[in-house]
């Protein structure tokens, strides 16, 4: 049986984060293909799906395939939605992502949401006020459990 090869990634904050910030990839839909841009994107649990901003719909040449309403915070809003192909820093790909197209409130053009996330294995650490991502896909066998892990002053 082979051995499932993990393509992970990590990103150390030398301050305690309130958001999650990475550089990513983007193509308009075929890999290598032009546009293309390389952006910063949000890590955001509570999104289930992912949202990139109206400037890089255009920037991309991204043509609406359907419309859906979603609900966030402050509101429901229906918007339209684009596929693109997504390149992490890890080298994991993910081709035609349904995205949803509205403003995001941050310098951002892009969130990555849980359909995303739910690649793979994601944790946050936030020891000695600084923070620590670590994310690896596929997902490992075992589980991490930090209810196992003892305090260590």
């Amino acid at each position: 049986m082979a051995i499932p090869k993990h393509l992970t990634l990590s990103y150390y904050f030398a301050k305690k984060q309130k958001k999650i910030i990475t550089p990513v990839n983007l193509y308009s839909v075929q890999l290598n293909s032009a546009p293309f841009l390389s952006i910063d994107a949000i890590w955001d649990t509570g999104a289930s799906m992912s949202v990139v901003t109206p400037e890089i719909k255009d920037k991309l040449k991204l043509t609406p395939i359907d419309k859906k309403t979603i609900a966030g915070v402050h509101s429901t809003q229906v918007v339209d939605i684009v596929f693109i192909t997504l390149e992490l820093p890890n080298n994991v790909i993910k081709k035609n992502i349904e995205a949803a197209v509205c403003n995001i409130p941050s310098n951002a053009g892009m969130i990555l949401g849980m359909d995303i996330i739910s690649l793979g294995d994601f944790a946050l650490s936030h020891g000695s006020d600084q923070t620590f991502l670590s994310f690896a896909v596929p997902p490992f066998q075992e589980k991490t459990d930090f209810s196992k892990r003892q305090y260590e002053p």
